[in-house]
């Protein structure tokens, strides 16, 4: 089983050599056979220097894929992509060999699509913020559809909310997925892309993991793409809720046609 990691990066972030380096050690230190692309959004071209004389396939990409946010990489690098399992992380998280240990077994054991492992939030320094675990539920993933409508908090016809229950960076799962329900809808959900693409699952009844065990780094840094003020708006603040919104109601009407 061969995984290839997409670690995308954009902006000039000095913690981004650190991040490849210690994501390779936990990948050589589990024996597993892997690919690791450095995919440059059309981002910094500095980038490059920092990464170089490492193991890794650099690529920098022509076309802006994540609309000036870090996820350009989880469909930019689709065509570069050889391995079985994919993890999409972002330019300054820190994986640990216990992150990629467990997610293997997982799949290994179960015939799931998608593990995904809770971490922490940390500072640049990898200090621990306050509350620092990531919110991710412990609910079982056997009635997907269920926990969609759970996500979705639907009372009647209605959502009334409209929950990211995972971080990307916390995930690994099947390639095939991108022949199934699709690839990640980048262009219409942006900054959100990830959230629709594990509600898209739930909702083609795609079996999901969850390991509670903390086992990466969430890294909180002020070099984020996401803090970026683009037209006059602030992605996070601005942008992010009206995709949000966007999923909201696109998987509302979509329950309620499967039940009509």
């Amino acid at each position: 089983m061969k995984i290839s990691v997409i670690h995308n990066v954009f902006k000039e972030n000095p913690l981004i050599r650190q991040s490849v380096i210690l994501n390779l050690m936990a990948l050589d230190s589990i024996g597993v056979e892997y690919q690791y692309i450095v995919f440059n959004d059309k981002g910094d071209e500095s980038i490059k220097k920092q990464v170089e004389d490492l193991p890794v396939t650099y690529h920098y990409s022509d076309y802006n894929f994540g609309h000036k946010m870090c996820t350009g990489g989880w469909y930019g690098a689709i065509p570069l992509l050889e391995g079985d399992l994919v993890h999409n992380t972002g330019q300054d998280d820190i994986h640990t060999e216990q992150f990629y240990r467990t997610s293997l077994n997982m799949f290994s054991q179960t015939d799931c699509d998608m593990v995904f492992n809770n971490g922490f939030k940390v500072h640049e320094d990898a200090s621990l913020i306050p509350e620092g675990l990531l919110p991710f539920q412990d609910i079982s993933y056997a009635n997907p559809r269920s926990v969609l409508s759970q996500l979705l908090g639907m009372e009647g016809n209605k959502s009334t909310r409209c929950w990211n229950f995972v971080a990307a960076p916390g995930v690994i799962y099947k390639k095939k997925l991108h022949d199934e329900i699709g690839p990640p809808d980048v262009d219409n959900f942006r900054g959100a892309a990830d959230q629709e693409y594990w509600y898209r699952m739930l909702f083609h009844e795609k079996k999901l993991q969850y390991i509670k065990y903390p086992s990466w780094l969430y890294t909180v840094s002020q070099y984020s793409a996401g803090l970026e003020v683009i037209d006059g708006k602030e992605n996070l603040s601005v942008l992010n809720p009206q995709y949000i919104d966007k999923i909201q109601s696109t998987y509302e009407r979509m329950l309620n046609e499967i039940e009509e």
